[in-house]
């Protein structure tokens, strides 16, 4: 999905006074809200009263029956307001929960990703099948939107997507996972298929510059890759085992690939190799 522009934001955004009814109807209950509109509706009704005995010298008798005909309007007034708060409360939580796309690349957000590859991982635990992550680091993307622009950072991270996009297959899920990193899960894959995907995504990033305005940017990748074994208890010991394959292919000097030690994917396997 195309990432959303400036405009479409703006046009979607809510007043400042609705954000703040919306914040104000996530924090109070029901009941509460309740009990405030009702005294905020007394509130008014004794006020038009006292006005009425002060300013016009009416009976308090007439005062308050012309102060309970104002309590109606206060009441109803109130619940529109509640109800215009919950319902936006309700379809701001809605519009999060759809939103599944990183607004800059146009690939699955972080949120989407861990749900979907929860999936995965959980189907490669069950039924003994291979699977592994790649975690990608685009190399000294910040040094980059220091010297040429936050702009050109974007754009050259665009790129980069497209570019590791182009090597994957139909099944693979590609998503940005937070920064210049993105993640990659491959189902049915084997650690030297994982390697192999690892090693083509570098190299098709590094395969030629990375064209802004008028300079050419020299861009690489760094890769972590981490297979599913059943050392695991959860998704996070995979996405830990991958997030320490890419600090090592940092610190191993950056634009190349690095995996986690092969360990056992099923119960009575005892081959264990680091790669």
């Amino acid at each position: 999905m195309a990432a959303s522009s400036d405009t479409e934001r703006k046009r979607d955004a809510h007043p400042g006074w609705m954000q703040t009814l919306v914040r104000l109807a996530n924090r109070v209950s029901v009941g509460s809200a309740w009990a405030f509109q009702i005294g905020v509706a007394l509130t008014v009704a004794v006020a038009v009263a006292a006005m009425l005995v002060l300013l016009d010298g009416a009976s308090w008798l007439t005062a308050l029956g012309a102060g309970a005909i104002a309590l109606l309007p206060a009441l109803l007034a109130g619940g529109a307001a509640l109800h215009l708060a919950r319902a936006l409360a309700q379809s701001s939580m809605q519009r999060e929960l759809l939103m599944v796309d990183d607004e800059l690349t146009g690939v699955s957000n972080r949120r989407q990703f861990l749900r979907l590859s929860e999936r995965e991982w959980a189907r490669c635990r069950r039924y003994g099948d291979d699977g592994a992550l790649l975690l990608i680091d685009a190399d000294h993307l910040r040094k980059i939107n220091d010297s040429m622009g936050q702009r050109c950072g974007d754009a050259i991270l665009l790129e980069v997507t497209r570019r590791v996009n182009a090597t994957l297959r139909q099944s693979d899920l590609l998503a940005r996972f937070g920064g210049a990193e993105l993640a990659v899960f491959l189902p049915h894959t084997d650690p030297l298929g994982a390697l192999d995907a690892a090693e083509r995504i570098r190299q098709q990033v590094a395969s030629a510059p990375f064209h802004w305005e008028q300079a050419h940017v020299v861009a690489t990748v760094s890769v972590g890759v981490a297979h599913v074994h059943m050392g695991q208890a959860s998704l996070d010991g995979l996405i830990q085992d991958a997030e320490s394959a890419l600090q090592a292919a940092k610190e191993a000097g950056r634009n190349c690939v690095r995996a986690a030690p092969i360990q056992p994917r099923r119960s009575g396997e005892t081959k264990s190799v680091t790669s």
